[in-house]
């Protein structure tokens, strides 16, 4: 039977051999300290879908307008508002889109309080109107447009967001005034004994 051929080369052995020499025996040491344990890795609370009595238990209509003590305090920023989202110039569709998905993320995370900003709007004119658009004054434009600032108020209340709504109110003028929403979101889903705002 044929002798396996050895790995090392005689520079190896020799390289090796003055290794070994500069080590020094262990000798009666205890033995060594336990690896420290690897770090838990934990679900990021956003990656979670939401349980769901969420969606099927029947929720109160949020209330449109948040007490004054709360405005208050968001204004003064006694009270932090939690995360912003700003909707406007998106399309209705992508919107609402983006509105529902942090909204719903904010639920997760524990999130108190939203401001959602939808821009003021105004009208768009037909371009045959009487008056040219370069003579239009803003008296000439309808200050109750933008259909982001309509609609928003409609998605908290329609039954996609309201399980998560308690309250909404115009934001302080700080905050973007008649063009932003405070939106006070709840802690526990409703219809459960911790929900106060049932």
């Amino acid at each position: 039977m044929a002798r396996k051929k050895d790995p090392l080369s005689a520079r190896d052995r020799e390289i090796w051999q003055k290794v070994t020499e500069s080590v020094q025996p262990l000798g009666k040491r205890g033995d060594a300290p336990p690896l420290a344990p690897l770090p838990k890795i934990y679900i990021q609370e956003e990656t979670r879908s939401l349980p769901m009595e969420w969606h099927t238990r029947p929720s109160p209509k949020p209330d449109n307008s948040i007490d004054r003590r709360m405005q208050r305090q968001i204004a003064t920023g006694r009270q932090e508002v939690d995360r912003s989202v700003d909707l406007h110039g998106m399309t209705q569709d992508r919107a609402f889109a983006t509105l529902k998905r942090t909204i719903e993320g904010a639920i997760k995370r524990g999130d108190k309080t939203l401001l959602v900003v939808t821009g003021k709007g105004g009208r768009r004119f037909n371009q045959l109107d009487a008056t040219p658009a370069a003579y239009r004054t803003r008296a000439d434009f309808d200050q109750l447009g933008g259909v982001l600032r309509r609609m928003v108020p409609l998605w908290l209340e329609g039954p996609d967001l309201k399980p998560f709504i308690q309250s909404y109110g115009t934001a302080s003028p700080d905050h973007g005034g008649d063009g932003a929403l405070y939106v006070i979101l709840r802690r526990r889903m409703p219809g459960s004994r911790k929900d106060r705002s049932t």
